[in-house]
């Protein structure tokens, strides 16, 4: 790290003003010698190494300082996000997507958006983490649309309802896979064939009653269940995608992450949790 100029200009002064106490001090005993030049002392400094051992530990107690700080600011942000992520809504396998056991230990809450690239990129990896710990923990899903995604985001997200309305809790995770696997994300969606809209055109290949669908494309009360995870989401302290919260429901405890992390290091976490005995 570089020490800026006006610590250094500091450190120096400091070492010149001790200096010139000693050297003053000397020729005051010593009438006889003239009082040295500030450059002389310098120099004097320069030649015994003293100087530059005063600015390495200027500069080091400016180093200690900034990262002791930042490891301060990192640890209230790291509380404030743990807090507010206890005002996420209760799991609730009758109104949650739920994948593994609903009754699991750990809840993987993820606050995600179908446009979002780096969601695709996490992708089926909370999944794998439920699938190698199935009697330990589960994958929650919340909508949370980004409006830089809209309108496509929003609208893929309340096919995915749709879908779990026809069909439950499965169908809406199969049509949410095939969503990620097909779309171009950053807003642009699914690429349509022959003008058909992508989304109907997934809930035929999936099975669904398509006329249903369509009506269900344009239910209120639908939108409104999307715009409420979204709501919960903001109520938690999310502000991207993919938004990830633990909570371990035995003991109370929560653990917010940052974006998508590796695969190995969201199970370190889960791991982690299941051992918090708060």
């Amino acid at each position: 790290m570089i020490m800026p100029s006006i610590t250094l200009k500091s450190t120096m002064h400091l070492a010149c003003a001790l200096a010139t106490g000693l050297f003053l001090n000397a020729a005051h005993s010593q009438p006889s010698n003239p009082t040295p030049t500030t450059e002389q002392i310098i120099q004097s400094l320069e030649k015994s190494g003293a100087l530059d051992r005063a600015i390495d530990r200027g500069i080091e107690r400016y180093r200690q300082k900034q990262i002791n700080a930042a490891q301060a600011k990192q640890q209230k942000e790291e509380a404030q996000k743990a807090a507010m992520a206890k005002n996420a809504r209760p799991v609730d396998a009758n109104k949650d997507f739920i994948y593994g056991k609903p009754d699991a230990v750990i809840s993987i809450i993820e606050y995600s958006d179908f446009e979002c690239p780096f969601c695709k990129q996490f992708g089926e990896i909370p999944n794998k983490v439920v699938d190698s710990m199935p009697d330990q923990v589960n994958l929650v899903w919340r909508n949370f649309p980004l409006s830089f995604h809209d309108p496509m985001a929003t609208k893929e997200a309340v096919a995915t309802v749709c879908a779990a309305q026809q069909s439950g809790n499965a169908a809406f995770w199969k049509y949410a896979d095939s969503i990620f696997k097909t779309t171009r994300s950053n807003g642009q969606g699914m690429p349509s064939a022959n003008g058909v809209d992508p989304l109907l055109a997934l809930a035929k290949e999936q099975g669904l009653n398509v006329e249903k669908f369509d009506i269900c494309l344009r239910s209120e009360a639908v939108a409104k269940q999307v715009s409420d995870d979204l709501e919960d989401g903001l109520n938690a302290g999310i502000s991207g995608t993919p938004g990830v919260i633990l909570v371990n429901h035995k003991t109370g405890a929560f653990n917010v992450l940052a974006g998508a992390v590796p695969e190995d290091v969201l199970k370190q976490e889960v791991k982690n949790l299941l051992k918090n005995k708060k």
